[in-house]
């Protein structure tokens, strides 16, 4: 008789037969292909949409090809699968709803049926009954885009039945229950103010008034941290009511409302009140032409073409004031109910914050109700949805930003405006051009601006630009001078400036002295309007003029806001320059009304300010002497300082601070911290250049302060990869620190340095030297405290385990890392690491390969992206040594996808793909796949990775052999053996000697395979090698002894 299945999709996959897992598990994608037909179960799919949506980057006949295995495998899987799976030539469906247990059907069921009842206690069951359903996120484990709209919507549902459950349970005054229930509320979603206020009212209710004082502090501590605002006033009248009643116990409880809403649709682009525009007829009717793609001649969405329109970009240039992000606020008003503005700027000292010009720019727009804000991006933006706790990868954060602008499209067209774009990071650079390949079939078009000049500088930006140039994807506007006729339309229709009597000759002077420059123009004849006019025509000149006429006090606070940037906000501002926030508002006023600073757009509380052109800021900040430039700068820092535990995105601004107010030791650790952050989101490029600015504060630092800060910038170095000649040069200032660290007895530091000569080695394939540093490392955790010491037996162990030496040694290491790592309560990815390299070594392939996923997830966890990809290349040679090159597939994809986040010229694709190459040759040894796996081969000889290098020629030499191609056999094992030879890894050696011996016996050519053997025999020692070089070897014995009996390994 069936048993009958239970399958679950909340909060991770499982599929039970009876009680029971199955005896074939469900992996990888057929787990999301199963989820996908489960939660479209209502009607049948077709194979193209499946497709599409679970191979999103895969061509379309990659991806049918992809489902048609991926199909093949889940119907052998599971049992009774023509009963559960309707499949045929064009569609698929799920019809096993009757016949299997599905946790998302009865969660949703017990929801809606719990929603429809008229009768408290029938909703409560059904409630609960969903409660206990609902174990987690959907199918947390697959980051599918596909997913999230589900994962979303199941969350929501989840979040109704937790408040209804709650509502209910109150009423019945069963405050215990309903208190845990609101707990777990605020597990679902901790920036809900509300469920913190009635949390604070039911432990009131169960005079616990502690609790709920205690409650209020969270929800502060929280809404800080997160969004940089305190509780609502509703709260904070409930927490004074709950002092009061300390004192007053007579005094009623105030029953809180609900807390207001956070304003979150786009708002339309702001008109202002500016002059019309001057000038500029032909660059106008260039532009007006460009944004008519979408503006007017875009067709019906059922008709669009299936070729984009050409170019999607505009790159507006010219020197500054010229007239560039006028014209874009021009373009934004004619567009102004037509479609829709999102705003980024860049700015030249957050050329080191990656991503900013995007986060700023979907921060401004308020965007939550309009768009469903991914939860990758929650992690740059917690205040506009669901905070994630941790970086996402990069091309899960691409693909989250492209979605959210594909979602806006959808509702109406749009344009991405992005002023300053020399001054753009790296990070930001790469969202751009993915953002635009892969939106050109939508209606959205990408206007920027740069300075002519500096743009060039930008390296990182000009591969955009390029590339968007050999696409013919750009148009190029590079704006004039005004001529006389516009300079003076300009000034006559300014309302700001008053100039009597306008003649010629005033006219004349203005236009010469601004050379047709609209900014340097109407300040001249702002100064011309003054009762004094100044006596130079030089524009910071008049501007420092125009600021004199300021009052004192607000002149003294103009100074505070340049340092701090761009933009800045009232109570950042407040902070720094200790300004009371009533004097504050009334300054801010005033300047607003002078033209100098102008409202940003912002969401709620959140709105900023900035200078109506950076030329004004830097005027204002050159006015400051160096000394006092100095200390403003060093009491921003300061200031930040004490808020950064609340706000981790304030690193990269205090380190900047820090540096322009020489506080060096302040300056090297925000640095060291930034790099690390910046190493987890994949701005290798941004880690490498604060890492290079952390090394120079460092020289200035007392000894203990500064090897420990140096040699972990030194290590950021190492991860984030440095050139050839640099790497040299850093390898020796390691060694002499790490001798310098150890004769102050800062031994933790030294165990950093250690570990980084170790990267470096390792990137280099130098095994002799990777085991000898990795003995060093083993013997200097005798010194170090417990934590320090598990981590450094962990290293070494699994150094020694990874490269196949002291395998002996290497296990004894990590037992002793794992006691230690117990008594202290620590987990280390390297522990199971090792273990799992050791069983690979002896070939116990099921132990090694939980240990490698186990090291892999803690990996994942702790955004080590390196050795996350170390590990799954661990898990697909597993596979391939086990003879499975199928299951070794799946992990090569994995490695493709974080190889792709890896900014620079790694190793990681080539990898990726000769490891690829070799599974599918394993697996059908064609022509056409040799073909693919030579290339794979090529190409990793051009990267230098020696030791991967030797692995793929020996994987592609062994199946050679086995499918009697003996002289292909013999070309690769010899390479093989070459390469093995120059890392001098033993079980390598051997195996390429094995192979090449008896692919030279399969030719015939005996005499010279025993003279191979004579040659290197005597170098093998049994003890060194893994489970398949003993078996090569003893084959190798077989085949070869009877022409010489006496012939043995020792």
């Amino acid at each position: 008789m069936a048993q009958p299945l239970t399958i679950r999709l909340l909060g991770g996959f499982s599929l039970t037969e009876g009680n029971r897992p199955l005896g074939t598990p469900i992996t990888g994608r057929s787990q999301a292909l199963l989820g996908f037909l489960v939660l479209h179960r209502h009607a049948a799919q077709t194979r193209q949409r499946i497709a599409f949506h679970l191979w999103p980057d895969s061509s379309e006949a990659q991806a049918r090809a992809n489902l048609r295995k991926e199909l093949s495998g889940l119907r052998r899987s599971l049992p009774q699968a023509d009963t559960l799976l309707w499949v045929d030539a064009k569609t698929m469906q799920w019809i096993g709803t009757e016949i299997a247990t599905l946790d998302v059907v009865a969660f949703e069921s017990a929801v809606q049926a719990a929603e429809q009842t008229s009768n408290r206690g029938e909703a409560k069951s059904r409630l609960e009954q969903a409660l206990q359903l609902y174990q987690g996120d959907l199918l947390p484990d697959h980051p599918d885009g596909w997913l999230i709209p589900e994962r979303q919507r199941l969350q929501q549902q989840a979040g109704w039945a937790l408040n209804r459950l709650v509502t209910l349970l109150e009423a019945q005054q069963d405050y215990t229950r309903a208190i845990a229930y609101a707990q777990q509320m605020l597990r679902l979603d901790g920036l809900n103010e509300a469920t913190y206020t009635t949390l604070m009212r039911l432990h009131e209710l169960t005079g616990d008034r502690a609790s709920a004082l205690q409650v209020y502090h969270q929800c502060m501590t929280v809404l800080r941290e997160e969004l940089g605002i305190d509780p609502s006033l509703t709260t904070r009248r409930l927490y004074e009511q709950l002092l009061r009643e300390e004192t007053d116990p007579e005094q009623p409880p105030l029953k809180p409302s609900k807390a207001p809403p956070i304003p979150s649709s786009l708002p339309p682009f702001p008109a202002g009140s500016r002059p019309p525009l001057i000038g500029r007829p032909q660059e106008w009717a260039c532009i007006q032409q460009w944004a008519k793609a979408i503006l007017q001649d875009w067709p019906d969405p059922k008709s669009r073409p299936a070729m984009p329109i050409a170019p999607r970009v505009l790159l507006l240039l010219g020197e500054p004031g010229i007239g560039k992000t006028r014209l874009l606020e021009e373009l934004g008003e004619r567009a102004a109910g037509q479609a829709q503005i999102l705003w980024g700027h860049g700015y030249a000292p957050e050329m080191t914050r990656p991503y900013g010009v995007w986060i700023d720019a979907l921060r401004n727009a308020a965007i939550t109700a309009t768009v469903p804000l991914p939860p990758e991006l929650g992690f740059w933006l917690p205040e506009l949805g669901h905070p994630s706790p941790a970086p996402p990868d990069l091309s899960h954060l691409l693909d989250a930003m492209v979605q959210v602008l594909a979602q806006w499209v959808h509702q109406t067209p749009l344009f991405v405006f992005l002023d300053d774009l020399q001054w753009v990071d790296e990070a930001s650079s790469t969202v751009l051009h993915y953002a635009i390949r892969l939106l050109r079939p939508l209606p959205v078009l990408f206007a920027c601006t740069a300075r002519s000049g500096e743009l060039a500088e930008n390296a990182a930006m000009m591969r955009v630009i390029q590339a968007l140039r050999r696409e013919q994807q750009i148009q190029t506007l590079e704006l004039r001078p005004l001529d006389r006729e516009e300079t003076a339309d300009l000034i006559r229709s300014t309302s700001e400036v008053h100039v009597p009597g306008l003649s010629l000759a005033i006219i004349n002077q203005v236009f010469i002295n601004s050379g047709g420059n609209p900014l340097f123009a109407l300040e001249i004849a702002r100064s011309l309007g003054q009762t004094n006019p100044a006596p130079t025509h030089n524009l910071a000149a008049l501007i420092g003029d125009r600021l004199q006429r300021l009052d004192a006090p607000i002149r003294e606070l103009l100074p505070w806001a340049a340092a701090l940037g761009r933009s800045f906000k009232p109570t950042t501002l407040a902070l720094v320059a200790d300004y009371p926030l009533p004097r504050l508002l009334t300054a801010i006023e005033t300047l607003e009304q002078q033209a100098i600073i102008r409202p940003g757009s912002g969401l709620g509380q959140d709105t900023g300010y900035d200078f109506a052109h950076d030329i004004v800021r830097q005027v204002v900040y050159e006015q400051l002497s160096p000394p006092r430039r100095q200390m403003v700068h060093w009491q921003i820092a300061q200031r930040l300082q004490q808020q950064a535990n609340q706000n981790n995105g304030l690193i990269s601004d205090i380190a900047h601070h820090a540096a322009l107010a020489g506080d060096h030791p302040l300056a090297t650790a925000a640095a060291l911290a930034a790099a690390t952050h910046c190493l987890k989101v994949f701005a290798y490029a941004e880690a490498l250049e604060l890492a290079q600015q952390g090394l120079q504060h460092c020289q200035h630092l007392d000894p203990s302060t500064r090897l420990p800060l140096q040699l972990g910038l030194l290590r950021i170095c190492a991860l984030a990869g440095v050139t050839c000649d640099r790497a040299a040069q850093l390898e020796q200032d390691v060694h002499h620190l790490i001798h310098e660290a150890q004769s102050l007895g800062l031994n933790d530091a030294a165990a950093v340095g250690l570990e980084t000569l170790v990267i470096w080695q390792f990137d280099r394939s130098n095994f002799t030297a990777v085991h000898h540093q990795s003995l060093q490392v083993a013997a200097a955790s005798q010194a170090a405290s417990p934590a320090t010491a598990a981590r450094m037996l962990a290293y070494s162990g699994s150094c020694l385990a990874e490269i196949g030496r002291d395998l002996i040694r290497a296990e004894a290491l990590l037992e002793s890392a794992q006691t230690l790592a117990a008594r202290v309560g620590l987990e280390i990815c390297d522990i199971f690491s090792g273990l799992g390299c050791v069983h690979r070594h002896h070939g116990r392939y099921p132990e090694a390969r939980s240990l490698l996923q186990r090291a892999c997830h803690l990996a994942r966890a702790e955004q080590d992206h390196w050795r996350e990809f170390t590990y799954i290349s661990y898990l697909a040679m597993t596979e391939l040594e086990a003879g499975n090159p199928e299951a070794a597939l799946p992990y090569c994809d994995e490695m493709s996808a974080v190889a792709a986040n890896i900014q620079g010229e790694g190793s990681e694709a080539a990898v990726a793909g000769a490891l690829a190459a070799l599974a599918r040759y394993q697996r059908q040894p064609t022509a056409v796949l040799n073909q693919e796996l030579n290339q794979g081969i090529t190409t990793l000889q051009q990267v230098d990775t020696k030791r991967m290098l030797a692995y793929v020629l020996i994987g592609a030499a062994t199946v050679d052999l086995r499918c009697g191609r003996p002289d292909l056999a013999v070309s690769h094992a010899e390479t093989a053996l070459q390469t093995a030879q120059i890392v001098n890894h033993p079980s390598e050696i051997a195996l390429s000697w094995a192979l090449l011996i008896q692919s030279l016996l399969a030719l015939g050519e005996r005499q010279q395979a025993v003279a191979h053997f004579t040659a290197l025999h005597p170098t093998l020692d049994r003890l060194d090698l893994n489970h398949l070089a003993q078996i090569a070897v003893d084959q190798t014995l077989q085949q070869i002894q009877p022409t010489d009996p006496s012939i043995a390994l020792r």
